[in-house]
């Protein structure tokens, strides 16, 4: 059960569009590819009798297999479907890979050349075993289907700096050299892959990590890393690998790269960590306030970001790339299950405040990749014939659709606020208690009309309390009427499924504009309001 600090206030949102924040960068809408369950085996491309969790030697029995039909595939051989939903739905417009834990001992080079040629190794993250049946090629050209852009992240664990060299000169040399002949021999093109975005090790500070390092160490590495690999190519783009953005881990490795990288990364899970299990009427407090962690430490990152710069004299900005993020509860999506988590309600409010917390913080926050983007711990649940929409799809396609494009305003919200447990506890103790209503506002300028409007995400995350909401708007006249898009439904733990695919889905309605509104308990509304 949720609780509200006992106090009386009137809730109210007050906007001003006048006072702009940043243009919110079309990359918060990115994804995440790891090679990991089902992500890319049996989601990108369609399952074998081999792919997890079977293995040639204990493949699927043939009574219990079914294959994807040749019409859910594309000419390439991708998930038509998956490939659909990501391109035309959610309009990702960048995918992070090869992980995640996977990368710290994977080599690049086993994923290239003729397939049937390609070694099958050890997967030492999730304990199992890798085919190599979609490497670096088949990444772009899945990309170029998609019209996504590859983010790559380099293996620091087992990995050399020769190694990463090799891999920009596969991708992005235009000599008569080795890798680049090499790339061109294996996929008959002359051009190169032109990947922009790389990574510089994953998580490297952990414990669970291939090749685990300490700050420095790691700072020294990825200091010589990149003035290495900026020799191969001046022109990529690079992100330094960080915590939480507020750990020591990212204090000392900024401190030592920000004048290296362009970005730092960041990575959290809601839902994800020790509590009493016993206490399931807490459950839902420390699902939908989780993502105020979030918003803490990106703006200690920027801090520790702008600190870094001024020690350093660097003049340009370094953003951040969230490029973990999500709702994962770890007993739940587990490796021996491939890490599927199947969503209720109260998570889609969950990733409805994720996506608010990016939108204020536009001026910082360059990318996001939401954990994953397919099957793992991920809006879409793919079977051999379909999919479904899992209930956290709503809010991404919501706000990729109506927030993408528009630049983020300051606002200010009036709203109770919780008393309840949240996850992690410091939320309450060092951030302070999170509020009811948790909103972000962009103003959206047609392209081809020039029409203005403003879009206003609203999450009221009290589990029982409606709220009737002033919705004040600065120095504007709104016009008469309101576009309304809600999710909303009766019982906080409803999910979708197989047969049951649009028990939770997005109602959208017309009503005339007062300047209130009343937003259900539990729910999440996008309002689109014409400014005149």
């Amino acid at each position: 059960m949720t609780e509200a600090i006992v106090e009386r206030v009137s809730p109210a949102i007050d906007i001003f569009p006048s006072s702009p924040i940043a243009p919110v960068s079309p990359y918060i809408f990115s994804g995440f590819l790891e090679h990991l369950g089902r992500c890319i085996y049996g989601g990108i491309l369609p399952a074998s009798r081999t792919t997890f969790p079977h293995t040639p030697r204990n493949p699927c029995p043939d009574d219990q297999f079914t294959p994807t039909p040749a019409g859910l595939l594309t000419p390439e051989g991708f998930r038509a479907d998956v490939l659909e939903v990501l391109r035309d739905e959610l309009h990702v417009p960048l995918v992070r890979w090869p992980g995640g834990n996977f990368v710290s001992s994977y080599n690049w080079k086993d994923g290239i050349g003729p397939k049937e040629e390609r070694k099958r190794r050890p997967e030492l993250a999730w304990n199992g075993e890798e085919s190599n049946q979609f490497g670096t090629d088949e990444l772009v050209a899945w990309c170029r289907a998609a019209k996504i852009e590859p983010y790559i992240v380099f293996n620091m664990g087992t990995g050399t700096l020769e190694d990463a060299l090799h891999w920009i000169e596969y991708c992005n040399g235009t000599g008569d050299t080795y890798y680049a002949n090499l790339r061109r021999k294996n996929t008959g093109r002359d051009e190169p892959h032109a990947v922009k975005y790389w990574g510089l090790g994953n998580e490297v500070w952990g414990e669970w990590q291939v090749g685990q390092q300490t700050a420095s160490a790691y700072a020294t590495k990825a200091r010589q890393w990149a003035h290495a690999m900026r020799l191969v190519d001046p022109n990529i783009v690079l992100v330094g690998c960080g915590e939480t953005g507020i750990n020591h881990w990212d204090g000392i490795v900024l401190d030592e790269l920000v004048d290296k990288v362009e970005m730092h990364s960041i990575h959290l899970y809601t839902g994800f960590g020790p509590r009493d299990r016993s206490q399931a009427e807490r459950e839902y407090g420390r699902t939908v306030y989780g993502p105020d962690a979030a918003e803490y430490s990106i703006q200690v990152c920027k801090g520790l970001i702008n600190k870094a710069r001024f020690a350093r004299n660097v003049a340009r900005p370094v953003k951040i790339a969230f490029d973990e993020y999500g709702v994962w509860d770890e007993t739940v999506g587990t490796p021996e299950n491939g890490l599927e988590q199947f969503y209720n309600f109260a998570d889609a409010l969950a990733m409805a405040s994720w996506l608010n917390v990016f939108v204020r913080q536009a001026d910082v926050v360059d990318i996001a990749c939401v954990a994953q983007s397919v099957n793992v711990i991920s809006p879409l649940i793919t079977s051999p014939i379909g999919l479904f929409r899992q209930t956290i799809y709503w809010p991404l396609y919501l706000f990729s659709r109506y927030m993408r494009g528009g630049t983020s305003v300051n606002l200010s919200v009036t709203s109770p606020a919780f008393a309840g447990e949240t996850l992690p506890r410091w939320i309450s103790t060092v951030k302070g208690a999170p509020k009811d209503l948790d909103a972000s506002a962009v103003v959206y300028i047609n392209p081809d009309t020039k029409a203005r409007s403003l879009r206003v995400a609203v999450v009221n995350r009290s589990e029982r309390e409606s709220y009737d909401v002033a919705l004040r708007v600065a120095f504007e006249r709104i016009g008469d009427d309101v576009e309304v898009h809600e999710l909303w439904h009766d019982d906080v733990k409803a999910r979708n499924g197989w047969g049951k695919e649009n028990e939770v889905s997005v109602k959208t309605r017309q009503e005339k504009w007062s300047g209130r509104w009343t937003f259900r308990e539990h729910s999440f509304t996008l309002l689109v309001l014409n400014l005149e």
